[in-house]
């Protein structure tokens, strides 16, 4: 729970909020969970220490859960679900022409390119898909305060740790999870777009309709921890995942560009990338992906899963 000492920058709800639609779909849930062989799922969360358990199905809240402190109006740290909502806020501002995935990430942020003239080779969109070529390790351990992991999470400098710390260690094009890759594109967006990433999140969720605050953790100097800081609601989370399933609109009305939807379920992203307990992933535009599937993922099991095939956002 970091971000309750950590500094927020602050995202109201949306001041017309457009609340789920329901339907009993509980049943179901239960029935899929004992069909699996496992435990109930009220008791499998509850020991689990989950927080809520929330399934929209054809865009209705279908079943929900709450437990452990957990409620629907109590807004939860995602972690690495954020770089998911980064690459939505990301595409946006391209929509706009403030910025392209196309682009250098020297074009932005130059002091990269005289420190090493290899940051030139990287692209914006080769930093959402994690195959940058710059170092990462992500280990913890002491003493911690050199490594790269730790100075990324715990920066009260964050935009001089990104300017200064990453090294290039090969051409892009491998898969190499990273966090200062988000945090390197959410520098050049706010360059781009001379705007802090609340505001630009306050946009989103003014158009979604989010009915719950938000928040973004920030350093010292309000900069956003854009790979992990995010704190929301699970039933408004949901909504990032129903725009893929809706095309990007919310109430006839374009939220997400369709550039974003294309390249989140191109087939690219399909190619594995990693294994995860002997099951491969593939990873694209900030989404895990299974099969057809798009999984958003955090550190400590936070998970949203859009299924596509059975219009489904768990």
């Amino acid at each position: 729970a970091d971000y309750r000492w950590k500094r927020a920058a602050r995202v109201a709800p949306a001041p017309v909020p457009r609340p789920w639609p329901t339907t009993d779909g509980c049943g179901a849930v239960a029935a899929a969970w004992a069909a699996d062989g496992g435990d109930t799922f009220d008791r499998y969360l509850g020991h689990g220490d989950a927080r809520a358990l929330v399934v929209i199905r054809d865009g209705a809240l279908a079943c929900e859960w709450y437990g452990n402190g957990g409620g629907a109006d109590r807004p939860q740290a995602v972690m690495s679900v954020s770089k998911t909502v980064l690459g939505l806020i990301v595409a946006r501002a391209e929509a706009a022409g403030r910025l392209a995935l196309t682009e250098p990430i020297t074009a932005r942020l130059p002091e990269l390119a005289r420190r090493d003239p290899r940051f030139g080779a990287i692209t914006l969109a080769a930093l959402l898909d994690m195959r940058s070529g710059i170092g990462f390790d992500e280990a913890t351990r002491f003493p911690w305060v050199d490594q790269d992991g730790p100075r990324v999470y715990y920066a009260s400098d964050l935009r001089r740790t990104v300017l200064t710390r990453p090294r290039v260690v090969a051409p892009p094009g491998g898969f190499h999870y990273n966090d200062y890759a988000p945090n390197l594109v959410g520098l050049a967006l706010e360059r781009a777009t001379a705007t802090p990433l609340a505001v630009a999140t306050q946009a989103l969720w003014d158009e979604l309709g989010a009915a719950g605050p938000a928040q973004w953790s920030v350093d010292d100097r309000g900069f956003a921890w854009h790979e992990s800081g995010l704190v929301l609601t699970a039933r408004d989370l949901a909504r990032i995942g129903q725009l893929i399933l809706d095309d990007g609109v919310v109430a006839g009305r374009a939220v997400a560009p369709p550039a974003w939807i294309a390249r989140s379920r191109a087939s690219v992203g399909r190619d594995e990338a990693t294994r995860f307990a002997g099951v491969a992933l593939g990873y694209h535009n900030g989404w895990w992906r299974l099969g057809e599937d798009l999984v958003a993922m955090g550190r400590y099991g936070q998970i949203m899963v859009v299924a596509p095939a059975t219009r489904t956002v768990i």
